[in-house]
C-alpha cells in the first residue's frame, strides 16, 4: 500500500481508500494516479500522459484536467499533492509523512531542466533522399555552431527535416527540444510569448520577458526549432540575437526562405531532390529520390498501386514518373500533390496536364497549413514579403526559360522602368529569399527559376492583364484575351498558339 496524506493507493488491487473506504475514481484516472506514482517527484509532461494512458485514441487535453480534478478531489485536503506546472505538465509530490520543506525541494528537483525534454511535434514522415544532409546538419549542431538555419524554397521540405532531426534529438535524450511554429505568429509583439508557451514559461506578471527568457534558458542545454521565420525575419533575428549570448548552451535551428543574417548563424541550403536526367534509363529513373517519393506517395493515396512494386511498372510509365520529376524540379511538396493528383487522372493525362495546370495543384492532406495547400499558396506566402522592385522583377524574369546570367537578365529585363544596379540588388534579394535557384560554375553564377514559380506567375500576370484590359473596355469582350495572348510568351509548351487558336475559334 501507497500513502499519499490520508489515502492509501493498492496498485494490485487498483483502488483508492481513504478510511478504509474504497473510492471511485474511474479507470482513466487511476492509470493517471498508477503513472504519477511509478514517477513519484519526476515532471510529467501532458504529452507523456496522454501518450501513456490513452495510447490509441486521439483525445482532448481537457480530458486530461477532468481525470486530474477528479484524483484532487478524492484527495481532499491533501490535493496539493499532484501539482501543476503551467505549460509543462504535472509532478506527485511525497505522500503521508513528508515535510513541507521536503515538498517544495522535491518540485525544486522536477522543475529542472530535463535531460530529455519533450516537445509538440508535427507529425513526422519518412523522408527520402535527405540521409546526407540530416548528416551535415547534425554535424554542424555538433560542431557547437550557435545557429543553423536551412533556407529554401517553400515545399522543398525544410520543416519535415528540421521535425525528424528534432525526433532523433528526443530519442537520444541528450537535451530538450523545443518546437515553435511561427507560421500563424503574425504579429512581431509575440514572439516572445509563441517562445515562451513552446518552453513552457509562465510569464504572467513578468516585466521583461527578454530576461525571463535569458534566465530560462541559461539553465541548460536545449534545441530550439524555428519554423517558418521569413514573415518575422528583422524581429526574429533581433530577438534571437538578444537571446544567445546570455544562454551559451542553447542551440537554434531555423526554417526559412531566408537567412536571419546574424552573428553566429550558420546557413545550409536545401535543395530539391535529385530528378533523372532526361535520357536516364528505367534503373536510374527508379534510383532517383524525387521518383521514390512521389511513387511512395502515390501507393499511399491509390488503391490500384497500393500493392505494386517497380518491377511491376511497364517502361513508358517509369518514362512519365521521370517526366514529372523534371517538371517539377524535384520540390517534396509539388510531388506529394501530383500524386494525388494521378490518383484520378493517370500517369499519362497527368503529364498531359502540367504544360498549363500545374498552378493547380493541391494538398493531398487535408490537414495542410493554409500556405501549403496549392502550389499558388505556397509562391504568395512569398511573394507578399517582397516589394514593389522585387515584384516586378521576378514577375519579369518568368519569361526566362533554363538558368541564365546576371547580364542576360539585365538584358531581358532592359525593357523595365528599372536601372541595371536595381535589377542586379532586386536579383540578390530574391536568390536570398529562395525565389531563384543559384548554381555554381567557378567564379560565375547562374540562375533559375522552379518550373511551378514560373507558371504561377505567368497565369496570374495573364489573368491580372485580361481584368484590367477588360475594365479599359467593356465594349470588346475579347480585346483582354487579345492583350493576354500578346502578353504570354511563346515556350516550349505553346502557350501562344494555343491561345490563338482559342481567339480564332471565340471569333
Amino acid at each position: 500500500m501507497i500513502s499519499l496524506g490520508q489515502a492509501t493507493v493498492s496498485l494490485d488491487l487498483r483502488d483508492v481508500f481513504k478510511d478504509g473506504v474504497a473510492l471511485r475514481i474511474g479507470t482513466r484516472a487511476f492509470e493517471i494516479l498508477e503513472l504519477l506514482i511509478r514517477h513519484q517527484g519526476q515532471l510529467l509532461s501532458k504529452e507523456q500522459i496522454l501518450q501513456r494512458v490513452w495510447p490509441d485514441t486521439v483525445v482532448e487535453e481537457n480530458n486530461l484536467q477532468v481525470h486530474i480534478s477528479a484524483l484532487r478531489k478524492a484527495l481532499g485536503s491533501d490535493r496539493d499533492l499532484i501539482r501543476t506546472v503551467p505549460g509543462r505538465g504535472y509532478v506527485l509530490l511525497g505522500g503521508e509523512g513528508a515535510e513541507e520543506g521536503a515538498h517544495e525541494a522535491l518540485l525544486a528537483v522536477a522543475l529542472r531542466p530535463a535531460t530529455a525534454g519533450r516537445s509538440r511535434l508535427p507529425a513526422s514522415v519518412e523522408l527520402v533522399g535527405r540521409e546526407s544532409l540530416l548528416d551535415e546538419i547534425n554535424a554542424a549542431l555538433s560542431a557547437s555552431h550557435a545557429m543553423i538555419t536551412l533556407i529554401g524554397p517553400g515545399g522543398v521540405g525544410k520543416t519535415s527535416l528540421a521535425v525528424e532531426l528534432a525526433r532523433q534529438r528526443l530519442e537520444e535524450g541528450t537535451a530538450p527540444v523545443y518546437f515553435v511554429p511561427l507560421a500563424q505568429v503574425q504579429c512581431a509583439e509575440l514572439l516572445p510569448e509563441a517562445l515562451a508557451a513552446a518552453l513552457g514559461i509562465d510569464c504572467s506578471g513578468a516585466d521583461s520577458l527578454s530576461d525571463l527568457l535569458v534566465r530560462h534558458l541559461a539553465q541548460g542545454p536545449g534545441l530550439i526549432i524555428l519554423d517558418n521565420c521569413e514573415h518575422l525575419i528583422d524581429p526574429l533575428a533581433a530577438l534571437v540575437a538578444t537571446l544567445l549570448p546570455g544562454a551559451p548552451s542553447v542551440q537554434i535551428l531555423a526554417t526559412s526562405r531566408e537567412p536571419l543574417r546574424i552573428a553566429g548563424e550558420r546557413s545550409l541550403q536545401v535543395p530539391p531532390l535529385t530528378s533523372p536526367e532526361p535520357d536516364a534509363s528505367r534503373e536510374a529513373i527508379l534510383r532517383s529520390a524525387s521518383a521514390r517519393l512521389f511513387l511512395r506517395q502515390l501507393r499511399a493515396l491509390d488503391s490500384h498501386q497500393a500493392n505494386a512494386v517497380d518491377g511491376e511498372l511497364d517502361d513508358y510509365s517509369i518514362e512519365l514518373v521521370g517526366e514529372v520529376c523534371r517538371r517539377l524540379d524535384g520540390i517534396p511538396l509539388a510531388l506529394e500533390m501530383a500524386a494525388a493528383r494521378a490518383c484520378a487522372l493517370g500517369l499519362y493525362q497527368l503529364v498531359q496536364s502540367l504544360d498549363d495546370s500545374v498552378h493547380l495543384l493541391s494538398a493531398s492532406l487535408r490537414t495542410a497549413p493554409p500556405r501549403q495547400q496549392t502550389l499558388e499558396a505556397s509562391l504568395a506566402w512569398s511573394f507578399r514579403l517582397l516589394d514593389r522592385d522585387e515584384r516586378t522583377v521576378l514577375q519579369l524574369l518568368a519569361d526566362l526559360e533554363g538558368r541564365f546570367t546576371l547580364d542576360q537578365a539585365c538584358s531581358a529585363l532592359q525593357c523595365a522602368t528599372l536601372a541595371r544596379a536595381s535589377i542586379m540588388d532586386c536579383m540578390v534579394r530574391l536568390a536570398t529569399k529562395s525565389l531563384l535557384m543559384v548554381s555554381v560554375q567557378g567564379p560565375y553564377r547562374f540562375y533559375r527559376m522552379l518550373a511551378a514559380t514560373r507558371a504561377c506567375l505567368r497565369i496570374g500576370r495573364a489573368q491580372e492583364i485580361a481584368s484590367q484590359a477588360l475594365r479599359l473596355d467593356p465594349k470588346d469582350p475579347y480585346a483582354g484575351l487579345q492583350q493576354v495572348v500578346r502578353a504570354v510568351p511563346i515556350g516550349p509548351d505553346g502557350y501562344h498558339a494555343r491561345h490563338q487558336r482559342a481567339l480564332a475559334a471565340g471569333r
